[in-house]
């Protein structure tokens, strides 16, 4: 219903993407005083020779409810593989703040002030947090699932099937408040019918935000 509603009611802005293949920092150093206690957390991209993520398109929209505005992502997979292959899809929609500059001089972002939006599909927050090692009793975001068998497709409550081509659509709702922000990056992670990684690509999002 939502998609209809969506489709038939709101005008679409499309977003320009910026891809980054190299290291991202969305998730902390495994060394020194910051490590997690999880493991097989990539910070650089990941790509597999079994598919390609074909296209990635961002829409911005007002959600119908007034509640704030919707980010629409549609990724189109192709198959480099004669059998069909069995994946767990996620997607995280993201506003982060990060230093203009390496300088001394420039002040840090505080890890806690890092992120203001995270709005992850499917929308299970908790499958995202972890113990947060400078603060006991804490938990912080990150970006990779703790459950990456989590990510199943909503029509069947099974693993997504891509044989040929596959479409999928997630919606990421940014709510209307003091100090809005709209999503500035889009995260892609796929893991295979194991629950093993096999592609993470972070978009950067440019075009018309508050």
């Amino acid at each position: 219903m939502l998609k209809k509603i969506l489709a038939a009611a709101f005008v679409m802005l499309p977003l320009a993407l910026f891809a980054q293949s190299g290291p991202v920092k969305d998730a902390p150093d495994t060394k020194g005083k910051s490590a997690l206690t999880v493991t097989n957390i990539p910070v650089q991209a990941q790509y597999s020779d079994k598919f390609e993520v074909e296209h990635c398109y961002l829409n911005r929209r007002i959600d119908p409810g007034g509640k704030g505005e919707l980010l629409e992502v549609e990724l189109i997979l192709k198959s480099h593989r004669d059998e069909p292959l069995e994946m767990y899809l996620f997607t995280i929609a993201t506003y982060e703040k990060i230093e203009k500059t390496k300088s001394s001089f420039e002040i840090p972002v505080p890890e806690r002030e890092r992120i203001r939006n995270f709005v992850p599909y499917p929308d299970d927050v908790k499958n995202y947090e972890y113990d947060n090692p400078d603060a006991k009793g804490k938990t912080m975001l990150v970006k990779h699932p703790k459950n990456p068998k989590a990510g199943i497709d909503p029509a069947t409550g099974k693993p997504y099937t891509l044989k040929d081509r596959l479409v999928v659509r997630t919606y990421h709702l940014s709510p209307y408040r003091v100090n809005y922000v709209f999503f500035n990056n889009v995260t892609i992670l796929i893991f295979d019918g194991e629950g093993n990684a096999m592609f993470r690509k972070l978009y950067e999002i440019k075009g018309r935000r508050r």
